[in-house]
């Protein structure tokens, strides 16, 4: 990588910023409004123009200063055109063709039929609006669709609307993947303001797999997948997501494990794929000594194959779309201007998809580009006169990467990839043969014959791919892998300090000579801030946070459960994980849990179980208790108990045995001690949330100054009707702590709480939950026991110990909340 001559050209930035706001506006207006937006600006853009052609009025006078007003302008006016042309402005069911947002609006079941644009996710179900959300009770599978028909008066009405689907978690999700379509008993219900999709269709009986002709393009990319299964280790899951983005093949352990190494970009299709195409076939026009023209034209049909073999989805076609400008400035001679071509590339897939705006994917590939294209060049330069080239150039583009994504990332976690830049240069050999072998055998799976050639390709690309996947695994165990960055508009500030400032400093010391004296002072206070904000304060991680004393945990994991009793040091007995990995991991790496001793997953539901490969990174769990409404003989033949229960289906390690757990089983970890009051064995329950654990703990004194036994009554998701059944066997739920059932909803009934007579009670609830949970009812039901009440959505995560009779509670600070 050499020094770039001049200076960057940032007034594409204005454009770009311009129609980024223009787009997270035009989506919450209808179309006539944002023609009217781009009419207003089409006026504005005249009026400067001929003020500054004229050389009248206060436009002219200060020319230099409009420019920047202009191009936002000019790239706002574009993408309210497009939005107006599209109809891509509206809410909701308001964006739908007008008979299905009548049926949307009446809330009609009918027979559905939808084509998955994304591999279902276990989570609680994105936000609804009315009876549905009152509905989604548990956790469910969740996907982005596409319907592709709804049968109204037994006929089908064909259409092509964006759709979130959602099913129960118990029916699973493990014979569905993208691209399949499925065809059911769905609801359909409008969608809360602010989404893309135009409704909600929560499916009311299990879905079927329709299979579909398969053409051409879905017969090699078959054959290509067919190919790979032969693979060793990780390869049969990674290559094909880095070749075509299918991702079917990958388990949660596995993109678990690549997050945490900061490897999460190569699990499936990104600007790389298109980078690597790019180059060989230019490669190959240098080489047969082509024209800029028809390199230009080699380069965009190879493009377009490349779209059309993979699937244009959002990500491909955004990598595509800064291919395509890239090809263009290399044609123009601009090679060397990346970041305009960046900012075009910005307007330009605004203008075709305003929702891009508003997605965190688009966000990271921008802000990931940008940071390549301002702070790659010039890092690599200063790295190259202390590291061999190849080292320079790998750590320059990787580090400027990260630290340009690093403010997108921390939007939504705060978590960061603490081993990103050695893993990745660790992986940068393997994977430009695992791309380009494995594209040229996905081409090659088109021609008839070619299968002896494409299963060798295979192999070539295939070896890469699986010890992309190893590295990923290995790093994810090491000590730290995973740190903290500081939570809030804090931990952004500091990530957008570290950024400026390595971009000062990189281009203060990129020219030839080092740095003159009078930027002496401009690179130590650049310095100066990013070495504080940018290491020292991630760096607290590794300090080792000491929690307050504890006995009992409650994690802030969102709208979900999640607790830990303290059996030791570095030990707990782990109550199910919330429905995300990440914040089940961070609160008990706050805690210092290393072993789990016990994990008791109360029932299957996506809140309770969704965060397993959380509790297993880089922890040794010794058992897991569960309890399901399904069948035992529902697991597969040859299946170890547990390892094929729905939800669990893959995710549990062989070194963690697995049993389902019933009414009488007693058992103990250092002083807890616990009972499972709930199910009762031979007898079925009806739901799932029934079928939830209600176990007793006894946390004995340990030593402590107490002298008496702490006691904990965890009842899961049980609601009230099992509840009465549980009562009214007369067992001893008496407690000084009560996990409230189900969240404080609604249909967990009081009954418990007078029976139990708690001290304090424990609510696992998110904040602004579309549930409405906890219910009011409950929580005047608490008042009324006087029970104190800790509710992670107000409180965030809590510790609870006893000193002497009193009950203390703290708050856990650094696991979220």
């Amino acid at each position: 990588m050499e020094a770039e001559p001049g200076i960057v050209d940032l007034r594409g930035v204005w454009a770009a910023a311009g129609a980024w706001c223009s787009a997270a506006a035009v989506v919450r207006i209808a179309p006539a409004q944002a023609a009217l937006v781009a009419v207003a600006g089409s006026f504005l853009l005249a009026l400067m123009a001929w003020n500054l052609r004229s050389g009248r009025g206060l436009a002219a006078w200060f020319h230099r200063g409009w420019a920047p007003v202009a191009l936002a302008a000019a790239g706002a006016t574009v993408v309210a055109a497009a939005a107006a042309v599209q109809g891509a402005g509206g809410q909701g069911a308001a964006g739908a063709e007008p008979r299905l947002a009548a049926l949307v609006e009446a809330r009609e079941t009918a027979r559905v039929r939808v084509v998955l644009t994304m591999a279902p996710r276990a989570r609680p179900a994105p936000p609804a609006s009315g009876a549905m959300a009152a509905e989604s009770r548990g956790g469910e599978w969740v996907a982005e669709a596409r319907l592709q028909a709804v049968a109204v008066s037994g006929a089908w009405m064909s259409t092509s609307s964006r759709v979130a689907v959602s099913w129960p978690a118990s029916w699973g999700a493990d014979a569905v993947g993208e691209g399949d379509t499925l065809e059911a008993l769905g609801r359909l219900s409008p969608m809360a303001p602010g989404r893309r999709e135009v409704a909600w269709v929560g499916l009311r009986s299990p879905p079927t797999v329709v299979p579909a002709a398969a053409g051409a393009v879905d017969r090699a990319r078959e054959d290509f997948v067919e190919a790979a299964r032969a693979l060793p280790g990780d390869g049969p899951a990674l290559l094909p997501g880095m070749v075509m983005g299918d991702r079917r093949g990958q388990d949660a352990g596995l993109g678990d494990a690549m997050a945490t190494a900061g490897l999460s970009h190569l699990t499936a299709v990104s600007g790389a794929n298109c980078a690597l195409v790019l180059g060989t076939v230019l490669g190959a026009g240098r080489a047969c000594r082509l024209g800029r023209t028809a390199t230009l034209l080699l380069c965009l049909a190879a493009l377009a194959g490349f779209v059309a073999v993979v699937r244009p989805e959002p990500s491909v076609v955004r990598a595509a779309a800064m291919g395509t400008v890239s090809a263009v400035a290399v044609y123009a001679g601009r090679g060397r201007q990346a970041f305009a071509a960046l900012c075009a590339c910005v307007v330009g897939l605004l203008a075709w998809d305003p929702w891009y705006a508003g997605e965190a994917a688009f966000r990271l590939s921008v802000a990931a580009t940008a940071g390549i294209a301002l702070l790659g060049r010039p890092l690599a330069v200063v790295l190259h006169r202390v590291l061999p080239g190849w080292l320079a150039n790998g750590t320059a583009i990787t580090v400027a990467a990260q630290a340009f994504c690093l403010p997108v990332l921390l939007t939504f976690t705060t978590d960061v990839a603490a081993y990103a830049v050695p893993a990745n240069l660790a992986v940068a050999p393997l994977v430009p043969p695992a791309t380009i072998a494995g594209t040229a055998a996905l081409g090659l799976a088109f021609l008839p014959g070619a299968s002896v050639l494409v299963a060798a390709l295979v192999w070539v690309a295939g070896v890469p791919a699986a010890l992309v996947g190893g590295v990923g695994r290995w790093f994810a165990t090491l000590p730290h892998a995973h740190l903290s960055w500081v939570p809030g508009p804090a931990g952004t500030v500091a990530a957008l300090l570290v950024a400026a400032a390595l971009v000062a400093a990189a281009w203060m010391v990129r020219l030839p000579g080092g740095v003159p004296a009078r930027r002496a002072g401009a690179l130590l206070a650049a310095f100066a801030v990013a070495v504080p904000a940018g290491i020292l304060l991630p760096a607290t991680a590794l300090v080792g946070r000491n929690p307050p004393p504890w006995e009992i945990a409650l994690c802030d994991v969102g709208q979900g459960d999640a607790l830990a009793l303290r059996t030791g040091p570095e030990r707990a007995v782990v109550i199910d994980t919330g429905p995300d990995p990440a914040p089940v991991r961070t609160c008990l790496d706050v805690l210092g849990v290393e072993v789990v001793d016990v994990l008791v997953l109360t029932h299957l539901h996506a809140d309770h179980i969704g965060g397993l490969e959380g509790v297993f990174s880089g922890r040794e769990v010794r058992e897991v208790l569960y309890s399901t409404a399904a069948r035992a003989q529902d697991r597969e033949p040859g299946q170890r108990p547990g390892a094929g229960a729905a939800g669990l289906s893959g995710r549990l390690p062989a070194t963690a045995p697995a049993r389902r757990a019933f009414a009488g089983e007693r058992g103990s970890a250092g002083p807890v001690e616990w009972e499972v009051l709930w199910p009762l064995a031979g007898a079925p329950a009806a739901t799932e949330n029934d079928a939830s654990l209600v176990v007793k703990y006894r946390i004995g004194a340990g030593g402590t100054a107490s002298g008496r036994t702490l006691t904990l009554l965890a009842t899961g998701d049980i609601e009230e009707e099992a509840m009465d059944v549980l009562l009214r066997t007369g067992v001893d739920l008496r407690a000084d702590i009560l996990k409230v059932s189900h969240h404080g909803a609604r249909n967990g009934g009081t009954a418990v709480i007078g029976a139990a007579g708690p001290r304090a009670a424990l609510v696992g609830v998110g904040a602004g939950n579309s549930y409405g949970h906890p219910a009011p009812e409950i929580l005047a039901a608490l008042q009324a026991a006087g029970t104190a009440v800790f509710r992670t959505d107000t409180a965030g995560a809590v510790l609870l110990r006893r000193e002497g009779s009193t009950l203390v509670s703290a708050r856990l600070e650094g696991a979220g909340g």
